[in-house]
């Protein structure tokens, strides 16, 4: 006895069940499409450029009144419009804000799955508050996930096609092999915009160091009427570590060293305005407290960041020995005395760094040096430096180091420079390492 069939159901489709199926045809046309289009999304690796060629193409090829790209704000996870051609639609550009669930885009960003909504008017997941806002009509939708290694990085849509009441199968598979596309060629402008701003940075770093090094004094081919030298290793391409000095009255010098909070950039154009005060008011002083009162209110007068400086300033007569320091909020001045090899820090009483308070007061403290007595300022990125243990340098260790006589200035602050080194042997630079020596 024959066995009489039950008939099939027609399959449903995302409110695609009464379209027709895509003809031979229309894949050989499609085919075609993707294949130039290859050529079009990789016209421009410019970011900007290309979302606006993938929405004119987009609304070319779907034949579609307009087209909009949503990507993904990794930063607050929200869908963002970033382009949107064709009629009333092109007002949303870099307008509007989708939360992840939202609407249409929100929903195939979430799922990762295309929609086709051929009556967007009486669908739940419709969003009417961007057509509300902008006077737009959207009638069909046809939203397909951007992804990049299987991670959705945004949406694409086409909205109202043109000529015909909805969007058919064989447009939504023109559109996500589209897509396909897309994502990918966004992903290469993304890292080529990335790769472009390391290099500018790269760049900026390198041309802030070259400004930072010609700023700093030459001592080593200048005569300051005693032996004086300085080093500075910085951390990064550009430190916040500084040193100056200035020629004074009756052959006195200025000596500063200074640090600046912080690191990179934004340190090292601190200390350049801090640098160029400096050599401005030095001449003008009468000694080191006064200096920094009137540095401190200079940098004061307009915050930079956030950032302070911690600065210690000399002011030397080789000729008697004597010598004038006041500190603000920096490490004491080591000093080394050649009769008997003896070190001590320098007591006084301190100020808070340069840049917080603009009526801060600095206090004057004096110290008489003989003969060959040697004066040591240096940053915490020696004391504070860490071997592999984790054990800081310190000042102590310091202080040992330079016990023994040196011919001069320089090889003191090799010797330094060398026990640092063996000290911290296989431990990362964390801090900007700075000293300058004076040798009376």
């Amino acid at each position: 006895m024959p066995v009489k069939k039950t008939p099939k159901k027609p399959h449903r489709r995302n409110n695609l069940s009464k379209e027709p199926k895509s003809c031979p045809a229309n894949k050989v046309r499609n085919l075609q499409k993707i294949l130039a289009l290859n050529s079009v999304l990789n016209s421009t690796l410019e970011l900007n450029q290309l979302l606006t060629v993938i929405m004119r193409t987009s609304a070319e090829v779907m034949r579609a009144e307009a087209a909009s790209l949503l990507l993904i704000d990794e930063g607050t996870g929200e869908l963002v419009f970033r382009v949107a051609l064709g009629g009333t639609g092109s007002s949303l550009e870099e307008k509007f804000r989708v939360k992840m669930g939202e609407g249409i885009a929100g929903t195939v960003a979430k799922t990762g799955k295309p929609i086709v909504v051929n009556d967007a008017r009486n669908d739940p997941r419709f969003a009417k508050r961007f057509d509300n806002s902008t006077g737009f009509v959207t009638k069909a939708i046809l939203c397909v996930p951007l992804k990049a290694k299987d991670k959705v990085i945004g949406v694409l849509q086409a909205i109202n096609p043109v000529g015909r009441k909805g969007f058919c199968l064989s447009d939504l598979d023109l559109f996500q092999t589209f897509a396909h596309q897309a994502a990918v060629a966004v992903e290469n402008a993304k890292l080529h915009a990335e790769i472009v701003k390391q290099e500018t940075a790269r760049q900026a770093l390198k041309i802030a160091h070259e400004i930072q090094q010609n700023l700093l004094p030459d001592l080593k081919n200048h005569r300051y009427g005693t032996d004086l030298f300085a080093k500075s290793i910085p951390a990064f391409d550009v430190g916040g570590d500084f040193y100056d000095v200035a020629v004074l009255d009756h052959g006195r010098i200025s000596v500063i060293l200074g640090d600046v909070s912080g690191k990179g950039v934004p340190a090292a154009l601190y200390m350049v305005r801090a640098m160029s005060e400096y050599r401005f008011l030095a001449p003008q002083a009468k000694d080191p407290a006064e200096l920094l009162t009137q540095l401190n209110r200079k940098l004061s007068e307009q915050s930079f960041l956030g950032m302070f400086i911690t600065m210690v300033c000399l002011m030397i007569d080789p000729h008697t020995g004597s010598v004038q320091y006041s500190s603000a909020g920096h490490l004491p001045v080591l000093t080394r005395r050649a009769a008997d090899r003896s070190t001590e820090l320098l007591k006084g009483p301190q100020s808070v760094p340069l840049g917080l308070a603009p009526d801060a007061p600095f206090f004057l403290s004096t110290v008489k040096l003989e003969k060959h007595d040697a004066l040591f300022l240096y940053t915490d990125g020696i004391t504070e430096a860490r071997n592999r243990n984790g054990k800081e340098y310190t000042v102590e260790r310091l202080a040992a180091c330079v016990a023994d006589p040196a011919p001069s200035a320089e090889a003191y602050l090799d010797r330094i420079c060398e026990d640092l080194s063996r000290f911290s042997s296989g431990a990362e630079q964390h801090d900007d390492i700075t000293a300058l020596a004076v040798i009376l």
